[in-house]
């Protein structure tokens, strides 16, 4: 399996909306790309779909483990909000601090919705798809996520010219 830049960049993306801090989305993405090495070349119709399973169930498993164990800290409290793409962040006018509000009031799996749907540009269906759920299941949480978002931050939103 070959990794070409623009897919380990799209997997690293990936991560960091699983994880939610930078040093959780390095560890899933390294861990990722060593299980994905130990297929056999060619072994694989869709490696990057491939990988975005091993990387969601790795997660998974990390998470469960870390709820198991109570002595391990919250890795979360202390994460700075990552420059996820740099083309797309230089066209917004919001507040670093404000992005980082929304992104850390959000678990897991809304951010694992919202990084397909606003980053990877994907519809309700693919969204749907991928993660192995009903399209109306995640056209409601999309809807449940702009209105929590638009009533938690939609006067400061709209003074810096977002739409939510």
């Amino acid at each position: 399996m070959l990794f070409d830049r623009d897919m380990l960049n799209r997997l690293y993306r990936y991560a960091y909306a699983l994880s939610g801090d930078e040093p959780g989305a390095g560890d899933l993405l390294q861990d990722t790309v060593e299980r994905c090495l130990q297929r056999p070349p060619g072994a694989l119709a869709c490696p990057e779909a491939y990988a975005r399973r091993v990387m969601r169930n790795r997660y998974i498993d990390i998470t469960r483990r870390r709820k198991a164990s109570p002595e391990t800290g919250d890795a979360h409290a202390d994460a700075e909000l990552l420059a996820i793409d740099t083309h797309c962040l230089e066209s917004l006018t919001v507040s670093r601090d404000m992005l980082q509000q929304a992104w850390s009031r959000l678990d897991a799996f809304e951010r694992e919705i919202l990084y397909y749907w606003a980053v990877e540009d994907m519809t309700a269906a693919q969204i749907a798809s991928t993660l192995g759920s009903r399209r109306g299941t995640v056209l409601a949480r999309i809807h449940r996520l702009r209105a929590r978002l638009r009533a938690e931050f939609g006067d400061d939103a709209a003074a810096q010219g977002v739409k939510l």
